[in-house]
Order: C-alpha cells, then structure tokens, then sequence
C-alpha cells in the first residue's frame, strides 16, 4: 500500500531480531493510517525460513543465510519488490570460538564469524544499496563486546573463562564498517540523507546474551528491541556514524 514503510531485520527467527520484528509488528498498528492500513511492512530474513512470526498480510519471512556468496543477490530480488526500504536492521551474527585465546584460536571459527557479522552485514547492505529510501536508516548491531576503549579502560576487559578474541574482532570490525558507510554516503548527494549507525542492544537474556542458558544477563530483548525502534525513530541526520547504546546513548569506540 503506498504509504506504507518497509523495516527489513535479519537473524529474526530468535532473540533480538525476533523481538525487533515483533516490536515493529505491534507499532504497524499503532496510531493506525486513515485507510485503516499498517504503517510498517516487516521483512524479517533468517538463515532458514521460520514461521515464529506469521498470521500478518504485512509481514513477509525469507530464508536467506548472509554468509553465503549470494545472499546478496536473493536478498536484491526480495527487496526490490517491496522497495523502498526505510529501515534496515543488520542484525544477524554468530558467537562461536568464545574459548579462544592467543594460542588457542579456532581459525575456522573466527573465519565463519567474519563471513557473518562483518561481510554478512556489508552483503545485506549492498543488496539493499539500490533500493533505500532517500532518508533511510541502517543499524548494525554491534555491542560493547566491539568497544576497543572498553577494554583499554579494564571494563569487562575479559571473564572468568575468555578473552572472547573471535566475537570482539568481528564487532569492532562492523564499527568501522558502519563509519566507513556513513561516510561513503554522506559524500554522495543519492545518499546523503541516509543514516547509518551501530547500536549496542545491551546485555540481553538471550540464548547468545546468556552463554546457552549457563548465566543470566540482566536485559529482557523486549526491553532492547523497543528502545532501538525508538532510537531509529528519533535518528538526526548528526548522528549518522554514530556508535549508541539502545537507549541513544553514545558509545565509545
């Protein structure tokens, strides 16, 4: 329907991108449009086709795995029939290898990792590239795990069992691949008006937040999941290459 917005979320069969999938499932039918039609239209993209979120006309689930080569070009052909996209959530990524230190790094591990949550992200990114809406926001969901001042400053430098060198790398990585976006766009008048930041979700009770169920992290992914909607709600175009939390606060690199 015309009018109508169009947020693509991967990684939404589970945890954050579930709930964020979900929040904006809820707020299409808030404050409702004249012609009694949604205001979102949700694209949510898994690795494998799942049903957890259905029963809506305005939602659309593909399986599409973003590490793969082509991911990319499954993702164009989906998202040029519903285009433009207004909002794009790279929020799909893998947290394996989280024993390794120095000396005891899993390279095929760290190897999968950066084909998901770096070049995964860029993959989605520029599948969507022709088919962003002049104002368009993209987040990437990084986390603090990702903030090299973090660890220069000895907060939550390491845990009792890692140094979590695999998943750290991977988000400092997408950090600066969301710089580097945001400012590749700014210099080009098609894109200049589109935002692009990395949002922290915070330390969510997820099956990833919680080491599989073995510790309880404090932030129900509900919690997380509305603040971000607000957050990209609220986006000034100053604040494209930013690094915030999900509540809007800046982050240090």
């Amino acid at each position: 329907a015309p009018g109508m917005k169009t947020v693509v979320v991967t990684g939404a069969n589970r945890g954050l991108g579930l709930e964020l999938a979900r929040a904006y499932i809820d707020d299409a039918f808030e404050g409702i449009r004249d012609d009694g039609e949604p205001r979102w239209r949700v694209i949510a993209v898994a690795r494998k086709h799942t049903d957890v979120i259905h029963g809506h006309a305005h939602v659309r689930t593909r399986g599409i795995d973003v590490s793969e080569p082509d991911a990319s070009n499954a993702l164009g052909i989906v998202l040029a029939q519903y285009a433009p996209v207004d909002v794009l959530i790279n929020n799909a990524a893998v947290c394996i290898g989280r024993e390794c230190a120095v000396g005891n790094v899993d390279y095929g591990a760290w190897t999968r990792s950066f084909e998901t949550n770096v070049m995964g992200a860029m993959r989605v990114l520029e599948a969507a590239l022709p088919h962003l809406a002049r104002d368009a926001v993209v987040v990437n969901v990084s986390g603090r795990m990702g903030s090299i001042g973090r660890v220069t400053a000895g907060l939550g430098a390491s845990s009792a069992t890692t140094q979590d060198v695999v998943y750290r790398t991977t988000k400092a990585a997408l950090n600066m691949m969301t710089v580097c976006a945001a400012a590749e766009f700014k210099a080009k008048d098609e894109t200049r008006d589109v935002k692009v930041v990395a949002v922290d979700p915070g330390w969510m009770n997820t099956d990833m937040g919680s080491r599989g169920g073995t510790v309880t992290a404090p932030l129900d992914p509900s919690e997380s999941a509305a603040g971000i909607v607000a957050l990209i709600a609220g986006l000034k175009p100053e604040d494209s290459g930013k690094f915030l939390n999900w509540r809007g606060e800046e982050s240090p690199w």
